[in-house]
């Protein structure tokens, strides 16, 4: 994998005090393909990418960034629960998704979802609804931890087939005693899904594909990897249109 021995923060840092190419700093390992891709769309590709090993370290490179002020680095990263609480003005410089995490800006601006067979749609709509419940129940009570200590995180990291496995039309019973789902905020409900495809998490909107299109019989099986490539490669998307644009403001404006 990509992410054998990532370097620390500090020879992060370090790094980028000698560099004289311009750096992308990126959260984690899981989207340098995409990045990768992006970086072919850029105006120049003399540009290093540079996954940081995770959020928080690429907050604690920003943190420091006065240490390599002269040097010409951009960072982007996932919006993340920023979707539902605004960006606070001291990452105002860190260029964000637009939705909730890159794979949002892809799947939004795509039109993968027309890949579902019609006879699949009644119930990928129905399992769409089970997921708006259970991660407007997660932003919820977020948003009640948040009020409580600033350090509350929102966990919706789960995949969906613990939150409704295969065959069950409804949220896991078990799983659901295990994180005490209630039925959720119906404000907070309405708004996260009024916005459905910026707002749930983008991993799990193509987990969701998947298991429609990856299941027995099928002439073509998709994976939720398989699925976000193609609709990366789709042809003109206004969202990732719109984060290569930023990049390459940022880049220039250095």
């Amino acid at each position: 994998m990509y992410n054998k021995s990532l370097p620390t923060v500090d020879e992060i840092i370090n790094s980028l005090k000698r560099s004289y190419l311009p750096t992308i700093l990126i959260e984690g390992t899981d989207d340098v393909f995409i990045y990768r891709w992006l970086k072919s769309k850029l105006s120049t590709t003399l540009v290093s990418l540079q996954a940081c090993g995770g959020r928080n370290n690429l907050f604690s490179i920003h943190d420091r960034r006065e240490e390599f002020a002269d040097k010409n680095v951009v960072f982007v990263a996932d919006r993340d629960a920023y979707k539902f609480t605004g960006v606070p003005e001291f990452r105002s410089s860190i260029i964000f998704t637009s939705g909730y995490c890159i794979e949002n800006d892809i799947y939004t601006g795509s039109n993968i979802d027309e890949f579902i067979d019609d006879e699949d749609r009644q119930d990928h709509q129905l399992l769409k609804e089970i997921i708006g419940k259970w991660f407007a129940f997660e932003v919820g009570r977020y948003q009640i931890d948040l009020e409580a200590s600033q350090e509350a995180a929102l966990t919706v990291a789960t995949h969906i087939n613990v939150v409704s496995p295969i065959g069950l039309r409804a949220i896991c019973p078990k799983y659901a005693t295990e994180i005490g789902y209630i039925e959720p905020d119906e404000n907070i409900l309405r708004y996260v899904t009024n916005d459905y495809d910026l707002n749930i998490r983008g991993k799990q909107l193509f987990q969701m594909l998947s298991r429609f299109l990856s299941k027995k019989g099928r002439f073509s099986s998709f994976s939720d990897k398989n699925l976000i490539e193609v609709a990366l490669k789709q042809g003109e998307n206004n969202y990732i249109d719109k984060l290569v644009s930023d990049i390459n403001l940022a880049l220039t404006a250095s």
